[in-house]
């Protein structure tokens, strides 16, 4: 069903009808809920660490065997990404970075899909603050994760 199609039939149900619809999807979907709970509120602090215990859960190594699953925490970042709030992903994005970062210096991780994801999320971070305009904001974070990355042989330019 296209987008029109949906406008369609809700300009058809009545005011309680959408409330109804809305409450089970709130309480079904949660990513509904998070982004009605973003939206009422403007908050986002809690998901920013929320969604960062996550990817630390899967970038760091686990067992034994050190298991590396940062593809996992890329799914995360881009699920997030569809709720369209800019400045979570930017929060998240470089969280990755900085992690990936670490699991580098730590064990001297190298594998050339892994780099170019890191690079990736980078610049997708460099884009938002870009659109947001917080330039200022992130400038040392950024200049962190670059100086660190080049200790590396990445080059993270912003």
């Amino acid at each position: 069903m296209s987008l029109k199609e949906v406008k369609k039939e809700l300009n058809k149900m009545d005011k309680a009808e959408i409330i109804k619809m809305v409450s089970e999807m709130y309480k079904k979907i949660s990513t509904v809920k998070t982004y009605l709970d973003v939206f009422v509120t403007g908050e986002i602090k809690h998901l920013i660490e929320k969604y960062k215990n996550e990817i630390e859960r899967y970038i760091y190594p686990n067992g034994r065997n050190m298991d590396l699953r940062e593809v996992e925490a890329r799914k995360i970042i881009r699920n997030v990404r569809k709720l369209k709030i800019t400045e979570l992903n930017v929060e998240l994005e470089l969280h990755y970075v900085k992690c990936c970062l670490e699991i580098i210096e730590d064990f001297g991780y190298w594998d050339e899909n892994y780099y170019i994801a890191l690079e990736k999320i980078f610049y997708n971070a460099m884009n938002g603050i870009s659109e947001l305009g917080m330039n200022e904001k992130y400038e040392e974070q950024i200049r962190v994760v670059s100086h660190k990355a080049s200790e590396f042989g990445i080059e993270l330019d912003y």
